[in-house]
């Protein structure tokens, strides 16, 4: 399944300089069509929860997850083709943390997607991600930055409040909008 994957995007400019992250011990590198089953490995394990309750068996529930993954990157690196897709990873050893697709391609950056491994939550990463997002935004003179939550992810949205993203009006019954606005300068 993975195999016949649409590869990532030809990378487009340069990545952000991810230096401040090393602090918190990841870095960022682009990623490549080899990350693909550790990042479906992810994403399985982060939609377990989702499906405790649902009377499926474990094969139905392994190929649930298996196409929503497959359906999920294909539209990505088809409609967000101009996005910087990486993949988190330890600043030292192995290793992957999870991904952060980040489309810097107008003047409001989006956030596609942000997902840490279970193993890597609760450990400040994603704050410190957003945070460095927000810093580079700032000095890129970006408007602001946006993304979507699900309604059901209230440990995401939690997070995103804290680092001083507003949700914005209506959703769509699935997500919910954030957006964080630079301060002018």
């Amino acid at each position: 399944m993975l195999a016949s994957l649409p590869p990532f995007p030809r990378p487009r400019g340069t990545l952000l300089d991810d230096a401040p992250l090393h602090a918190h011990g990841i870095r960022l590198r682009r990623a490549e069509h080899a990350d693909l089953p550790a990042l479906a490995h992810i994403h399985g394990r982060w939609r377990q929860k989702d499906l405790l309750l649902a009377p499926w068996s474990a094969a139905q529930k392994q190929a649930f997850v298996d196409d929503q993954f497959r359906l999920q990157h294909s539209h990505y690196v088809q409609h967000r083709a101009r996005a910087d897709f990486c993949v988190i990873v330890p600043a030292e050893g192995s290793g992957l943390l999870g991904k952060l697709y980040l489309d810097r391609s107008s003047r409001e950056w989006r956030i596609v997607d942000l997902l840490l491994d279970s193993e890597a939550r609760g450990r400040g990463l994603g704050s410190a991600l957003i945070g460095w997002i927000q810093q580079a935004a700032r000095d890129a003179r970006a408007t602001g930055v946006s993304l979507q939550v699900g309604i059901n992810n209230p440990q995401a949205q939690a997070l995103y409040r804290r680092q001083g993203f507003e949700p914005l009006p209506g959703d769509d019954g699935m997500n919910v909008t954030f957006l964080w606005t630079a301060a002018p300068r």
